[in-house]
């Protein structure tokens, strides 16, 4: 049962992640022009969810801070499991990898959904 205290540092946790993600969003802002972007610079992606630098977008999993993307077909390849994405990221200095990690698996579940590759209540064979 949670109590009081699990409620505070919960309560401290969002307003917390709030703010990283806000200046995420600020970030990929400025990397695509700010308020007056260039003529022919794509416009910020829009996030379908968040998680820190990292976001589930129509195109996939992008960084919102740097320039990497993963587009929603590598996603959902069947033969490139969690291991490689985690192997790849992880040897990159700048990558949280627990933000990675939550925007690959939603990711993951949303582009599925969105593709009809499947049914997300399905249970998956353990490997």
């Amino acid at each position: 049962m949670a109590t009081y205290d699990d409620y505070l540092r919960e309560q401290t946790r969002l307003a917390q992640e709030k703010i990283r993600e806000n200046e995420a969003r600020r970030v990929a802002k400025e990397r695509h022009g700010g308020d007056n972007p260039m003529p022919g610079e794509p416009p910020v992606p829009t996030i379908i969810t968040q998680f820190g630098e990292w976001a589930v977008t129509p195109f996939g999993v992008e960084c919102l801070t740097y320039a990497y993307q993963i587009q929603w077909d590598s996603l959902t390849d069947p033969v490139v499991g969690d291991d490689y994405w985690l192997s790849n990221l992880a040897k990159k200095e700048w990558v949280n990898l627990h933000d990675f990690t939550e925007a690959l698996r939603h990711g993951r579940k949303i582009h599925r959904f969105l593709q009809g590759l499947g049914k997300n209540n399905e249970i998956e064979p353990d490997l």
